[in-house]
């Protein structure tokens, strides 16, 4: 358990450390938190999937992605691409409930059945899931995926500390929230002025486009007249 206790406070101290950096880094911390925590486990396969929304036609669908994960070779940056989440109904399932759920028989549940070939491959006994909120409107914003294998089950000792790794990946994806929400506003504090900028910028052009107009046309009248001026003259 001072193990446990240790990791903790650990990672409470690198994910509060981003306030005073770059996002980019919370990917790495991610990363570290999900294999410490397999290790910890003693389990084979610990996933992190992130949930959203984006439209789609029109409609605003349901997704999940990767973003951590550990075999890493397996659920590397390129095995990480976002799909509906109403194709993986076990995710769905434990992002309804709002709270841990342990499928204990993976392989005959209809949940789990879109990879039960993986589950027999693997023995896998059972599966975990353990959703991540954002503490602000309380929404699920990504689930924790555990297997255990060859007999194994969780202890509520497990779980409780899932649940409390949970809670401070929670508030990594806070945390990214803010900052990300920062950055749309200096984008749009930047467009603002750019785009007034850009219409006087526009306005100015076409008056000088107009201006260059009357010239040469004025130059073409007076190229025609000259040479005649100069005939006379001569």
């Amino acid at each position: 358990m001072i193990e446990r206790k240790a990791f903790l406070q650990i990672t409470k101290a690198l994910i509060l450390s981003l306030r005073n950096g770059l996002t980019d880094s919370s990917v790495c911390i991610k990363q570290s938190i999900i294999e410490e925590l397999a290790g910890i486990l003693g389990v084979e396969r610990c996933v992190m999937f992130k949930i959203g929304q984006e439209q789609i036609d029109g409609r605003r669908e349901e997704f999940c992605e990767i973003v951590a994960g550990v075999p890493f070779e397996e659920y590397g940056p390129e095995a990480r691409e976002r799909t509906p989440l109403k194709t993986h109904p076990d995710i769905h399932a434990a992002a309804v409930k709002g709270q841990t759920l342990v499928v204990q028989d993976p392989l005959n549940d209809e949940r789990t059945a879109y990879f039960r070939g993986i589950v027999e491959k693997r023995c896998i006994s059972e599966i975990a899931y353990t959703p991540l909120f954002i503490k602000d409107d309380g929404q699920v914003t990504g689930i924790i995926v555990i297997d255990a294998i060859h007999g194994m089950r969780f202890t509520g000792d497990d779980i409780l500390f899932c649940s409390e790794v949970a809670e401070l990946l929670s508030l990594l994806l806070g945390q990214e929230s803010v900052v990300l929400q920062h950055f749309r506003d200096m984008v749009i504090n930047k467009l603002v002025p750019l785009g007034g900028f850009a219409s006087k910028l526009h306005e100015n052009l076409q008056t000088t486009l107009k201006y260059i107009d009357i010239i040469h046309k004025e130059a073409i009248e007076i190229s025609s007249i000259l040479p005649k001026k100069l005939e006379v003259e001569l």
